[in-house]
């Protein structure tokens, strides 16, 4: 049953996508939805493990996923690719199945962080130059198919980008898939409220060793303050599938009559963190 949307969608600024954010800021969002994809408090697995298996069924099970190069449309410092790609493979060699590629792109990119997660694992790439999501190209290791993913981005394009990125992916992929954990509804803004509380336990143990982290966290509460803002704002810009998918129906002259769009939640992180996800995926690739 899909949540109850509480008011209209509203496209707000915030503070990380400013040029003028502190880069320790970031770096307390990025440990901390890091932190959120690998943390399991049910059955169903980590948020990393729930994603892996829908991007798999949605694609029509494992032989179809092993067909693919999964791209990471805007991944920033690194998201949690690195999760996926050990999942996914991990599934794949136990049933049989080839490693697949997962590649790390982004309009501006973190070739530092990059390195160091393509070192660990020979299955993860990236492109050093800029791609920009919004133009349609083709980034998929050749004779592989391409499934493009947008991890807790897609909501910080405006509607025009959004329609631009959405047509690219139409014009140049076999599937993409959109994941999101903020959104208009009750279960979303109450997680929010979980997650801003949780920086004055995270920040212990991911900065224990930095003073600026300590006191903007417990003397001066920046971090907190940065987080709550940030995170309810998050939620404005959230989109119901069907604004989604209206987005795509705007571009003039795109075909989607050999596209399946395919969407829905699900409880990630007890008791009210839902993931969110939107799928398209060409028919021709479950035949």
């Amino acid at each position: 049953m899909a949540s109850w949307v509480l008011f209209p969608r509203l496209h707000l600024a915030e503070i990380e996508d400013q040029s003028w954010c502190p880069s320790w800021l970031r770096e307390h969002t990025h440990r901390a939805l890091a932190r959120m994809w690998q943390t399991s408090n049910s059955k169903n697995g980590s948020p990393a493990a729930q994603a892996c298996d829908l991007l798999i069924h949605g694609l029509g099970g494992l032989d179809k996923a092993a067909e693919f190069t999964f791209v990471d449309s805007c991944a920033g410092a690194g998201g949690p690719t690195p999760l996926l790609e050990t999942i996914m493979n991990t599934r794949l060699t136990s049933n049989g199945y080839k490693p697949v590629d997962f590649v790390l792109t982004d309009l501006w990119p973190d070739v530092k962080a990059w390195e160091k997660i393509a070192k660990q694992s020979e299955y993860i790439s990236y492109f050093e130059e800029p791609i920009d999501a919004t133009k349609p190209r083709r980034l998929a290791r050749q004779g592989t198919k391409e499934c493009r993913i947008f991890n807790l981005c897609f909501h910080h394009f405006t509607d025009e980008a959004a329609e631009k990125v959405l047509a690219s992916a139409v014009q140049s992929t076999d599937a993409f898939m959109i994941f999101e954990m903020t959104h208009r509804t009750i279960p979303s803004l109450l997680n929010t409220t979980i997650v801003i509380l949780s920086v004055f336990f995270t920040t212990l143990y991911d900065f224990y060793w930095s003073p600026i982290h300590l006191i903007f966290t417990y003397l001066i509460p920046l971090a907190p303050i940065f987080y709550a803002v940030d995170g309810y704002v998050s939620c404005t810009r959230g989109r119901t599938a069907e604004e989604t998918w209206a987005l795509l129906h705007r571009q003039p002259g795109l075909d989607l009559s050999e596209w399946e769009l395919k969407s829905g939640e699900q409880t990630a992180l007890v008791p009210f963190g839902k993931l969110y996800w939107y799928l398209g995926v060409k028919k021709s690739v479950s035949k």
